[in-house]
């Protein structure tokens, strides 16, 4: 019974004793204030800056592109027939002269047709003649000479000159000058069949290997004349007023090599998705070949009473910030150009300090420590 008891009393103890520390807890806890921090003055962000001096700052453009061959023989097949072996085989890599023969195409049956339709024309001249004597003598001497030039096999002379409308009428009722143009339009189709180079160049593409069956249409190969290279770029809107034809470039290739480059032709449609213009710069230099890529600047002209900043120093209002008494300033600038890594801006005050870095989290009156380069 006591034991029974002494274990009552303790655990009435235990639950007072946990319901008093809680009610301190509360009252402390109620009571208590947390003690006042004072911060101290914030120390000082440091940008770099320079001092500004107004003079000609030099407009320099950035373009890039690849070198492509100015004169460029895309050749595809007007007629249709088997491709013939020839002297020099069509292919990448090969030279050839200007004249040279790149690709024959068997014309066997258009030399057919040609044989046929002359003999038919040298038919209707032997007829033709003595109705002349005839009904035009005087014309009549003129075109006896004529049948006599006339071979079945080989190139058919030209027509006399015709001496009157008469003449003409007389002829064209009795299909001479009919004749006469048809085989003439199956010589000119008869040319299509051969395809000479038309400059000095070489093969940078070939498709079709000799007794390959080819249809009008039908890509044959690509020739370049590796001299006369020119590279294709463009710049926006707003720097066109700072190029001319005529302005020179150098441009750096991926391997180091230097080449130069003039402007010679400049768009005159403003791309609409990307508000830029076209430029094609003629170039020059060791190693230079079609395809190659590189990358250059245009020095268009100069600009006076202005200074250069990295283009990372403008805020995205078109402003830049200054350092007066070691505070921050922003101040209003006018642009004259914007290139990918430079900017070139009027209306700063000479000595002017003026902040480079890109500043984010920042304000007016920001205390500032200057690092001049």
């Amino acid at each position: 019974m006591n034991d029974l008891f002494k274990r009552r009393l303790s655990l009435i103890f235990g639950v007072l004793l946990i319901v008093g520390g809680v009610a301190t807890c509360k009252r402390l806890a109620g009571s208590g204030q947390s003690p006042e921090r004072k911060n101290g003055p914030a120390a000082p962000r440091a940008v770099r800056v320079i001092e500004a001096q107004n003079e000609a700052v030099r407009i320099s453009i950035p373009v890039t592109g690849r070198v492509r061959a100015t004169d460029r023989m895309l050749i595809t097949s007007e007629v249709g027939g088997t491709l013939l072996r020839t002297n020099k085989p069509f292919r990448e890599g090969a030279t050839f002269s200007r004249g040279e023969v790149l690709f024959r195409i068997d014309d066997g049956e258009v030399r057919a047709q040609i044989n046929a339709q002359q003999s038919a024309f040298i038919r209707s001249l032997v007829q033709l003649v003595p109705d002349m004597r005839i009904d035009r003598p005087e014309d009549a001497a003129k075109w006896d000479a004529y049948l006599k030039s006339v071979p079945v096999d080989g190139a058919l002379p030209d027509l006399p000159k015709l001496s009157s409308e008469q003449e003409r009428n007389y002829l064209a009722g009795r299909a001479v000058l009919d004749q006469y143009y048809n085989i003439r339009s199956l010589y000119e189709r008869l040319q299509k069949f051969m395809v000479t180079a038309a400059f000095d160049g070489v093969v940078v593409a070939a498709g079709v290997e000799p007794g390959t069956i080819v249809t009008p249409g039908t890509r044959l190969g690509e020739f370049i004349a590796p001299g006369s290279l020119e590279l294709e770029s463009a710049i926006g809107a707003s720097e066109l007023k700072h190029v001319r034809v005529g302005d020179t470039l150098r441009f750096k290739a991926e391997d180091g090599s230097v080449a130069k480059g003039r402007i010679i032709r400049v768009g005159e449609s403003i791309d609409a998705a990307t508000q830029s213009v076209k430029v094609f710069v003629q170039v020059n230099g060791k190693g230079l070949r079609d395809g190659l890529y590189l990358a250059g600047t245009i020095e268009g002209g100069s600009v006076e009473g202005a200074i250069a900043i990295p283009r990372s120093a403008l805020t995205d209002d078109g402003a830049l910030y200054t350092v007066k008494d070691s505070a921050l300033v922003k101040s209003s600038v006018t642009i004259v150009h914007q290139g990918v890594e430079q900017a070139v801006v009027q209306g700063v005050p000479d000595g002017q300090v003026v902040v480079t870095d890109r500043l984010s989290g920042v304000f007016e009156g920001m205390r500032v420590a200057p690092i001049k380069p």
